[in-house]
């Protein structure tokens, strides 16, 4: 009843996942691709991806649970585990929306390739909703232990989500 109430403002199964909430699903069928759109390097500290790398959710998934491909990067397991459900610097914000910026139809090919969600608009949307609304102490992590206030990153932070995004 609700969705036939919304319809015009929100999918039945987005209303779904967020009365109910969203189920986790395997990233593999993207690792290897997201692996190869990065050059074999880790998203966060752009070194070599020795092993096979944690396909980490950009935007954490305790924030929303967002399995689309613009929502998802290859890391390594020890910036994955470092990471773990804290928002990212303003550093990572930038390379993240350069990326969906630049590799746009690498984006669209990998999710026609391997069945996957492309949602670049409803992904940055929540980006910016998330980002552009934190008190400037909130911290966000850097690399390893090393974390900067929102207040520091501001600027770079609203420049980075200002950012047009082509579906």
């Amino acid at each position: 009843m609700i969705a036939g109430l919304n319809r015009s403002v929100t999918g039945e199964l987005v209303l779904q996942e967020f009365l109910f909430g969203a189920d986790r699903i395997s990233l593999e069928p993207v690792r290897g691709h997201l692996r190869e759109l990065q050059s074999d390097r880790c998203f966060y500290c752009e070194e070599k991806l020795r092993a096979a790398p944690d396909v980490d959710h950009f935007l954490p998934w305790a924030r929303y649970p967002d399995n689309g491909i613009d929502n998802l990067v290859a890391a390594d397991q020890r910036c994955n585990n470092r990471k773990r459900d804290f928002l990212a610097s303003a550093q990572h914000v930038e390379n993240w929306s350069a990326r969906l910026e630049g590799c746009a139809s690498d984006l669209t090919a990998i999710a026609e390739s391997a069945g996957w969600d492309r949602h670049p608009d409803r992904t940055v949307g929540v980006a910016r909703a998330i980002y552009l609304r934190l008190p400037a102490d909130v911290k966000l992590w850097d690399l390893e232990t090393n974390f900067a206030e929102v207040g520091e990153q501001a600027e770079r932070l609203h420049r980075a989500l200002a950012r047009s995004v082509e579906a």
